[in-house]
């Protein structure tokens, strides 16, 4: 890692675009990206308000000049400069995604969005042929891949550790009151339960993307078809709240997705569980630095971060000793970092697939939108089984 940064010269130059001083899940992606220290933030566009645009620019410690209150002005005026950024985290709501996102690449800067991809299967079809075609990286922050016991899983399963896999379940099931209470002033809803922003069914592009992400992250496996029933629990409310959607994988094995706002108490709610013929795996995000493995009729192990023994790609995403945990700040951290590795190595002419093998990118927001369309179409017909595109 040191060798790498030392080989490059300096670090990344990232500007962000959302993640202000308003921001949920900014101040999230401003730690991940400092951990390691891959990145220098030199330049913002952090809020469609230009008064919050300035003000969280300033608390980021950004030069006057490179604060920005349109992301479109910002593309063009640091593709132009010869310090301008390398590479943008795009932490806005969906609906922007897209067209930011194209922007940069248009100015061959590479991009770090947050999830989902964008608003609609189709512009997520759409944004992968600008990402080929002007030949850049992108990675998308479904940050609990970035788990060491997550990647411990993956490669197990990969290896054939557990047989022919049968069962999948992933779920990640909130209730906090942030999520579970509807706030009695409409307009103090936040963006994820309006259903102008991303429609009724949001609840798949956000709690419910990242279980269906862990879930073929880990196994490896696609969705074909699904069979979804969505609700709507707390009053007033204007989007589903609860979402169960059970699986047809592509090797034959049955699974479900299960992502919700109302599973009172839960204060986070994201585990899988992964059931092949010679045994199962299970992780809970709570639990983060555990993984057991249960063979069949055998006593279940206990797998834990950072011991001699477990995987390369699980050792590659450790920093501490056993016994001293690496939590969820961490993990989002090894996106990027590793995102950061795959930029440098290929600038310098390595062989960058590595680094970038185990990242998120465009064809898993692809296929977290086909599930997304599948899923509502499966709603509107009573739960009838349909197709995923792929």
């Amino acid at each position: 890692m040191v060798e790498l940064l030392e080989q490059f010269g300096r670090r990344l130059r990232i500007g962000l675009v959302g993640g202000g001083v308003d921001s949920v899940i900014g101040r999230t992606h401003l730690v991940a990206m400092r951990v390691d220290g891959f990145y220098d933030l030199v330049a913002g566009a952090m809020s469609v308000d230009p008064a919050i645009a300035r003000r969280s620019g300033a608390a980021v410690l950004l030069d006057a000049d490179r604060v920005y209150t349109d992301y479109r002005q910002m593309a063009e005026a640091e593709s132009q400069i010869p310090d301008g950024i390398d590479v943008v985290a795009i932490a806005t709501p969906p609906q922007l995604h897209f067209d930011v996102a194209k922007t940069f690449l248009e100015k061959g800067i590479d991009v770090i969005c947050e999830k989902p991809v964008t608003a609609s299967l189709a512009q997520a079809m759409d944004l992968a042929a600008v990402v080929r075609k002007h030949d850049r990286l992108f990675c998308l922050t479904h940050c609990y891949t970035g788990y060491p016991m997550v990647r411990q899983a993956r490669a197990m399963v990969a290896a054939g550790e557990l047989g022919r896999l049968r069962l999948v379940e992933a779920e990640l099931c909130a209730g906090d009151p942030d999520v579970s209470v509807e706030p009695l002033d409409p307009s103090q809803r936040h963006w994820r339960f309006r259903a102008a922003s991303m429609g009724k069914g949001a609840i798949l592009g956000e709690v419910a993307s990242h279980a269906h992400n862990i879930a073929t992250f880990v196994t490896g496996l696609e969705i074909t078809e699904v069979s979804a029933e969505l609700s709507t629990f707390v009053e007033r409310r204007e989007v589903f709240d609860n979402s169960y959607v059970t699986a047809r994988f592509d090797n034959g094995a049955r699974g479900r997705i299960w992502g919700s706002y109302v599973a009172a108490g839960n204060d986070h709610g994201l585990s899988f569980r992964v059931f092949g013929e010679k045994g199962g795996l299970t992780w809970v995000q709570e639990d983060p630095e555990v993984l057991w493995f249960k063979p069949i009729g055998k006593p279940a192990i206990r797998l834990a971060r950072g011991y001699d023994g477990l995987s390369p790609e699980a050792g590659e995403a450790t920093r501490f000793r056993p016994g001293h945990p690496e939590g969820y700040a961490l993990a989002f951290a090894n996106l990027y970092s590793d995102f950061a590795r795959a930029i440098m190595a290929r600038r310098l002419g390595h062989p960058h697939q590595h680094y970038s093998s185990t990242l998120p990118g465009i064809d898993d927001g692809i296929a977290v939108m086909a599930l997304i369309e599948a899923a509502m179409a499966s709603q509107q017909d009573g739960g009838a089984w349909k197709p995923v595109a792929r």
